[in-house]
């Protein structure tokens, strides 16, 4: 996948870097045709598996898909720093209040996995210029180049695992794809992490 690193991060917590375009799976009609059946053999094989089921097996392979590709990361990125770096990537410049409404957690949570990335030197606080009580949060360079590299080796690990899949995996993972991002766009509620982990 070609995909552009600056665009992959809308999607924060440790799975940036994902996107698939519609049309570019390279399958005709024979290979939709071919998906369609695989789906419905598929909802036949599981018809029984609950919503429970499958939240419990989808949070189990997120999980060791996580753990996969932060292997190699730099130990100071935590999931919570990668959430607000990204965060602050696709919506900044972004004062703290709005950076802790927008990843559903407390402002105090915030403000330390702020002063983390600042002294990290990946982001940098500028006054607003409508209010100089107000300071901004915007992407250093560094965070910048940070995210660009994460993007790749993201989808550069992602993209070679699909390849070993078999074909009819990789066909039922595609037919997925819509509800896995129907769940990544669902709107947050409210909780407080507690911490910077």
């Amino acid at each position: 996948m070609d995909a552009d690193p600056r665009a992959d991060r809308a999607d924060a917590d440790c799975l940036d870097g994902v996107r698939t375009d519609a049309g570019s799976t390279g399958a005709g009609r024979t290979g939709a045709d071919r998906a369609n059946g695989e789906r419905a053999g598929a909802g036949r094989e599981h018809a029984g598996e609950g919503s429970g089921a499958v939240a419990g097996r989808l949070r189990v392979a997120l999980v060791a898909l996580n753990r996969r590709m932060r292997k190699d990361w730099p130990e100071h990125l935590t999931p919570s720093r990668l959430s607000a770096l990204t965060t602050i990537a696709a919506d900044g410049p972004l004062p703290v209040g709005e950076l802790a409404r927008r990843m559903a957690v407390s402002t105090p949570t915030v403000s330390h996995i702020v002063d983390a990335l600042a002294k990290l030197e990946l982001i940098d606080r500028r006054p607003d210029p409508r209010d100089r009580r107000v300071c901004r949060l915007v992407l250093s360079d560094a965070g910048d180049e940070l995210l660009d590299d994460l993007g790749r080796r993201t989808t550069g690990f992602l993209e070679e695992e699909i390849r070993r899949l078999p074909a009819e995996q990789r066909a039922g993972l595609a037919a997925a794809l819509p509800a896995l991002e129907a769940l990544a766009a669902a709107p947050e509620r409210p909780h407080d992490g507690g911490m910077d982990r």
